[in-house]
Order: C-alpha cells, then structure tokens, then sequence
C-alpha cells in the first residue's frame, strides 16, 4: 500500500513540475510577445515621427520661397529706414544701435556705421563689414528672394547678399563677419537664432500669412534692460 502510495506521490509531484514548467513557459513565450509587440509600435510610432518630420521639412520650405517685396505701410520702419531708399544709401548706413533710433532705440554697441572706418588696416574693415551685417539684420531689407536647397533655406537680399540657413539645426557661422546663425522650425515659423553680433542672442522669425499672400520677419533684438520690442517687416509676393 505504501509503495502505490509513493508511486502516486511520486507522479503528482511529476505532473506539477511539469505543469509549473509548461505555464512558465506560457509565460515567458508571453512576455516575449508583449515585447514583441512593444518594440513593433515603438518602431512604428518612430518611423511616423520621421516621416512626418522630414515631409514638414521637405515641405515647409516651399511657403517661404519666392520674391518679396517691403510693404512700408505695414513694417516698423525707423525715421532712417524711412528716409533711405532700401537699396543701402547714405542714411541707411548711419543707424546708431538696434534699428537707428526706432522707438528710442534698442541700445548702442550695435551698428556704429561709419565709426567703424576710423581704425586703420584691416581690422577697421572688418569691422565695417560686421556693422554692415547688423545694420542689415536690424533693417528690413526691401527686396527678398528666398529659395531652399537640400536642407538649406537661402535668402538673397536686394543688394545681393545671401544668408544661408540650415534647417538641421546646425550652426553656420560667416568668417566674414563672425555671425553665427542656427535655424531651426517651430511649427510654421522659421526661427534664426544669430550670435556674434555683439552682446546676446537676435533672434528672426519668418513666418507666412497664407491668407493675404504674406511675409512677415519679426527681429527680436538681445535683452538688456527688460525686455526689447520686436521689429515687423512686412512682405508682399512678387507676381509670378
């Protein structure tokens, strides 16, 4: 009797080994496929991310692009911007400080025009080209061709100089001038972040009103003592 007894012990004990070892490995077979399917919508919900990021960027460009011209009437022109002819004329070079003077001015250190030629040599011309570049990032220039390239925005101003604009958020830096830009997309806006035009950060923002067929560049000058007012430069399309 002790002997069957022991014999069917012995076969329930075995009968639950194997029936712990089976639902163990339901389990982990389980757990597998739960991440599995984990890792499948995070590849998913990835390669939705991308596409849609690259689609916006491929197709982000292509609002902006295109010949735009001032229209005066709309923008924040200082009494200088007023009195130039947007083509780079004497007055247009004599801003003192972000915008010349613009609703009291933006604070001096920027610009300086004409100042910049007192240093001999070189240096004063590099110099006059760096306060040439501010003076243009600080006026709205009165013609703009912008076209885009791979990843790259261009904008060509009416004198003829080109800015270039990588939208991958890397630095471009002009050794001209030693402005540095860094561009970047915040939902529909353009937003250049440019250092190394003196003290702080300018930051420009292109964004498109689709409805009336404009453009509209805002210049945000650095903080200094609270916080500076914006600078709307409005663009109408060219007809094409």
């Amino acid at each position: 009797m002790y002997g069957s007894t022991a014999v069917e012990i012995t076969q329930y004990a075995s009968q639950s080994f194997h029936c712990v070892r089976n639902s163990a490995i339901v389990i982990i077979l389980m757990v597998r496929a739960v991440v599995a399917i984990l890792a499948f919508l995070a590849s998913f919900a990835a390669g939705v991310w991308l596409a849609t990021t690259l689609a916006r960027a491929d197709s982000a460009p292509l609002a902006i692009v295109g010949q735009w011209t001032l229209n005066k009437d709309l923008s924040d022109l200082s009494s200088s911007d007023q009195r130039s002819d947007g083509s780079g004329g004497e007055h247009g070079r004599e801003g003192h400080g972000y915008g010349g003077g613009h609703r009291g001015g933006y604070g001096g250190g920027y610009g300086g025009g004409r100042s910049a030629d007192r240093d001999g040599g070189g240096r004063g011309e590099d110099m006059a080209r760096r306060a040439e570049a501010i003076r243009a990032i600080m006026t709205g220039p009165e013609r703009l061709t912008i076209t885009s390239s791979d990843s790259m925005v261009i904008v060509t101003d009416g004198e003829g100089r080109t800015t270039r604009l990588s939208l991958d958020g890397k630095k471009i830096r002009d050794d001209s001038t030693g402005i540095e830009r860094k561009t970047k997309w915040d939902g529909a806006k353009l937003v250049t972040e440019i250092n190394g035009a003196g003290q702080g950060t300018i930051t420009q923002i292109f964004q498109i009103d689709s409805e009336h067929h404009q453009l509209t560049l805002t210049v945000q000058p650095p903080a200094k003592n609270g916080a500076p007012i914006p600078r709307h430069f409005v663009y109408d399309t060219d007809a094409r």
